[in-house]
């Protein structure tokens, strides 16, 4: 049987006439190269650097997916300091002096919280060196080595070579001195990253290796719920003394023998200090460095080998899968080992063999992040399903973006709602979808007093959030609409036909805030009259991260009330056309500002940071142009993405961009809240996702920077017509080939 690129030998009449000779049959032809191992790719410096609103916010350090530790260094340099906005994440790429290393860090998001619990290898015995501005140390480039669980660094002022790799509850250090120093190591309890605060911090020796202690951090994000309380435990593989110790007792000085390299362990629990021990031991039982190193990475190779590169450059290679890094930094597993949590003040155990997760960037992450769980991570998908409905469960309501142990309440809609029911309806396994709803729909259907639908106002009557109620009330207007949307269709999946009948029409109500005139989105009052106010595109007021027209693209979940709206459908792919025509002059008129990095942000065109349009250039396919979708996701993961340090346009938020970047290159993009996958233009000729049930290829057949066009498609062999799968289409696994050229045609409209 003939495969794709393999050479028959049995002549056009079909006598199966064997080749004599191997020179008289010509070699088989090669196909794409496949990626042996992904891991050399994922660059975890990705997104580290950039400026203002191109920066990342990416987490470089050591780490497993989903790990409650991420240790790695906090930084400043002599530029921008250590400027509150670049250094989200406690690092920027930019930056050459290391103010120690912490063990708990967000990543991607745009607000500043953790970045505590800091030590940092020293040659001093002074009491000066307990003070930051002593400890902290230069360090070059040239010595730095950031690869998928682990980081490496030489510090200039110490000569010390600081190694470090984690498990999920757990950082094991290993600092090599220079020949003849004395080993010192700073335990700093003292500060988080600004504006973070320690208070009620506790340090007890227990013996000449071991330490523990706890404090109370209240950062940026954690302080509007009381903020996070941390237990650990510290081992050192021989003994120490205490050598210099602050007044108030939150800064020490361990001392070692000079020798072999200095390791430590240390053990992080947000339950107890009995939890902090147990994910020690259970973790990093021993000093084995390259074991703990090796364990790491093949927890790293695990996640990133579930989607499989054939051919491509090696530049988009390598941001392809340190794009697919990103997706699983976060959430974060906030249970010990033996399943016990804290939530909202409150204590529990997860049942055996689960997790409770936190860090939920779920404004974001619900447009990108679980709609890849829900295709490539079941395993993610169930416990991010599981861990919100617990969270809702405890009376306080579905969260919008929990962290650590409580929900800091920022932005807006009810962004739960769609993450669940996205799971649900993509058939991740092991959910009760009839107790997810009836959880969902007495927030949604009723007048919670808490929780993410508690704002929601006059919403439930009139259809959208009037002006009277907030000053973003088109953004949350949008929002709510898309998260009814995923529980009318939730709803209808489980027979509750009425209520999925009253929520389907309660989410076409964003509709109602579209001005003729300016043909965008705009706030209303209550009577339905237009707000008075001029209208301006560099105006946010009344959306939420987003201008007017970047949130009239938002409902993707809608798009058929565009071609009403505009008039045509004509008229309104002229619209989105002319919000994407826009782009590349704008775009380069910027970047030629020698300010731009202060000054910049989008007028009046598509901006993938911004997530309320981040998905639109595959609007274009649902309208019957999936050509316009190849163009522009082609030229938007052209233009803003890359496996360096400036290659995210904008905060990561958990993963989002990171997502949007792996399913544009895979040609697959969701529309969250349902089932359904519509189709781009993919980057390589073959991809392989290995999905639970079987293995779904795409092959985009004569693929190349030119050929960005889909001329004919099959779906396991059968002709495809339109540019939409859904899950089912998938899950079981199959092959989807599409025949690309390098001008637009007519397939998909």
């Amino acid at each position: 049987m003939n495969g794709p690129g393999s050479v028959s030998c049995f002549d056009p009449l079909g006598l199966a006439l064997l080749c004599l000779s191997f020179a008289a049959c010509p070699p088989p032809v090669a196909g794409p190269e496949a990626v042996a191992d992904p891991l050399p790719y994922a660059s975890p410096l990705m997104g580290t650097g950039g400026f203002a609103y191109f920066h990342g916010s990416a987490f470089p350090g050591a780490c497993v997916p989903h790990g409650l530790v991420k240790v790695g260094p906090d930084t400043r340099g002599a530029k921008y300091g250590d400027l509150r906005f670049i250094h989200y994440s406690g690092y920027w790429a930019g930056d050459d002096t290391a103010l120690g290393f912490s063990h708990l860090h967000l990543h991607g998001a745009g607000a500043t919280d953790w970045g505590a619990l800091i030590l940092q290898p020293v040659t001093s015995s002074e009491p000066s060196v307990l003070n930051r501005d002593t400890y902290q140390s230069r360090f070059s480039k040239r010595s730095e080595l950031a690869s998928p669980g682990s980081y490496t660094v030489t510090l200039q002022k110490w000569s010390v070579k600081a190694e470090l790799t984690a498990s999920t509850h757990a950082a094991h250090h290993r600092y090599t001195f220079a020949e003849g120093d004395a080993p010192r190591v700073v335990l700093d309890l003292s500060r988080a990253l600004a504006p973070g605060r320690l208070s009620e911090q506790t340090l007890t020796p227990i013996d000449a290796t071991t330490l523990r202690g706890s404090f109370l951090l209240n950062g940026q994000m954690s302080d509007g719920f009381g903020g996070n309380r941390v237990f650990f435990e510290l081992r050192t593989n021989r003994g120490y003394t205490v050598a210099q110790t602050s007044a108030d007792g939150h800064v020490v000085l361990l001392a070692f023998e000079p020798g072999a390299p200095v390791e430590l362990l240390v053990g992080v629990s947000l339950v107890s200090a009995e939890g902090a021990t147990a994910n020690l031991t259970a973790e990093l039982p021993s000093f084995d460095f390259d074991g703990h190193r090796a364990a790491a990475e093949e927890a790293w190779r695990a996640k990133l080998s579930r989607a499989r590169v054939y051919g491509g450059s090696e530049e988009d290679r390598a941001t392809f899968y340190s794009a697919l890094r990103l997706a699983f930094l976060m959430p974060t597993v906030i249970s010990d080992v033996d399943g016990a949590y804290v939530f909202g003040g409150e204590r529990g155990v997860m049942p055996a063999g689960e997790v409770m997760l936190s860090d939920f960037s779920l404004w974001d992450t619900y447009r990108t992040v679980h709609p890849l769980y829900a295709l490539l991570d079941e395993v993610t998908a169930r416990a991010s399903v599981h861990s919100l409905l617990r969270m809702a469960g405890q009376g306080r309501g579905f969260p919008r973006w929990p962290m650590g142990t409580g929900e800091s309440g920022t932005m807006v809609g009810a962004p739960a709602d769609i993450v669940i029911a996205d799971a649900v309806l993509r058939g991740v396994p092991g959910l009760d979808a009839e107790a997810a709803w009836q959880q969902l729909a007495a927030e949604a259907l009723g007048t919670p007093t808490r929780g993410s639908r508690a704002s929601m106002g006059r919403y439930a009557t009139l259809g959208f959030v009037p002006v009277e109620e907030s000053d973003r009330s088109v953004g949350i207007t949008v929002e709510y609409a898309h998260a009814d949307f995923a529980l009318a269709n939730l709803a209808r999946s489980l027979g509750h036909v009425p209520e999925a009948d009253a929520l389907a029409t309660r989410s076409q109500g964003w509709r109602k805030l579209f001005d003729p005139s300016t043909r965008v989105l705009r706030a209303h009052h209550a009577d339905g009259t237009l707000v008075a106010e001029p209208y301006s595109l560099t105006d946010w007021n009344h959306y939420a991260e987003a201008n007017a027209l970047q949130t009239t693209f938002m409902p993707l979940w809608d798009s058929e009330a565009f071609d009403g709206l505009f008039g045509t459908r004509e008229a309104y792919l002229a619209a989105l056309s002319d919000f994407f025509d826009a782009a590349p002059a704008e775009e380069a008129e910027a970047l030629a500002q020698p300010t731009y990095e202060l000054r910049y942000m989008p007028r009046n065109h598509y901006w993938p940071s911004n997530e309320p349009d981040i998905h639109a250039p595959f609007l274009f396919s649902r309208a019957g142009r999936p050509d316009l979708t190849a163009k522009w996701s082609d030229w938007a993961r052209d233009t803003y993405f890359s496996a360096a340090p400036d290659g995210v346009p904008g905060n990561d938020d958990g993963g989002t961009l990171g997502s949007w970047y792996v399913f544009a290159a895979a040609g697959l993009y969701p529309v969250p809240g349902s089932d359904a996958w519509l189709i781009g233009s993919p980057l390589f000729p073959k991809l392989e996702l290995k999905l639970p049930a079987g293995t779904f290829t795409i092959e985009a057949q004569g693929v190349s920077a030119e050929n960005l066009y889909v001329q004919s498609a099959k779906l396991n062999g059968a002709p495809l017509l339109r540019a939409e799968l859904t899950q089912g289409d998938l899950v079981d696994g199959g092959r989807l080939v599409l025949v690309m050229g390098a001008q637009p045609s007519t397939w998909g409209h």
